[in-house]
């Protein structure tokens, strides 16, 4: 497990088994990409014991409580595509593909301000398990935390050059052009920050 101060990985990438340990990191990291052949399980129950390094209280929060229960009281290993479908991990893919699957996100999410990333994610992982009044005050701070960032000052710019656009349901960067035709349902000039 990671050391107080020591960042967490972002996307955790497993090649093989991730057994104890090893699905128990696979817990606490936000995203996840496993190979087809990979396989995860809580089996510490067929030592006499309960996991001992969170997996008690991730992996149900991760998968569900009955999910969660059934990985640990039978201590069975869950294939890839299973641990894909109860929300373990993201996805699966060849191994020969896992680095490039990871790495997809990973450039995605880092061209975004690193304040921005680290705000979300700590607002997840604070907010998840409490009370909706207590998780939007989460929400909130990290919010209020973030404003005085640099990404704040220039992400809302980026947006409105249009250098930034949805579309394939990802953010794509295009170049800003010169006169972008209103969306549909949009009157000129509305809805614009500081109007």
């Amino acid at each position: 497990m990671t050391s107080p101060g020591v960042p967490k990985p972002v996307i955790v990438v497993v090649n093989n088994l991730a057994y104890e340990g090893g699905c128990e990191i696979t817990e606490t990291a936000p995203l996840g990409i496993a190979a087809e052949h990979a396989a995860f399980a809580e089996p510490e129950v067929s030592l006499g014991v309960p996991p001992p390094f969170g997996g008690s209280r991730r992996l149900p929060r991760r998968v569900g409580r009955k999910r969660g229960l059934e990985m640990i009281l039978t201590g069975d290993p869950v294939p890839a595509a299973r641990a894909a479908e109860i929300g373990l991990v993201n996805g699966v893919v060849p191994a020969g593909e896992l680095l490039g699957a990871a790495r997809e996100p990973a450039a995605h999410i880092t061209r975004h301000a690193p304040t921005a990333v680290a705000a979300c994610l700590r607002a997840v992982t604070r907010g998840i398990d409490l009370p909706i009044d207590e998780g939007l005050a989460v929400e909130s701070a990290r919010f209020a935390a973030t404003v005085p960032a640099e990404g704040v000052r220039t992400g809302p710019r980026r947006f409105l050059d249009r250098q930034v656009l949805w579309s394939d349901s990802r953010f794509s960067a295009l170049p800003p052009t010169a006169a972008s035709p209103p969306r549909a349902g949009r009157r000129p000039g509305r809805g614009r920050v500081g109007r």
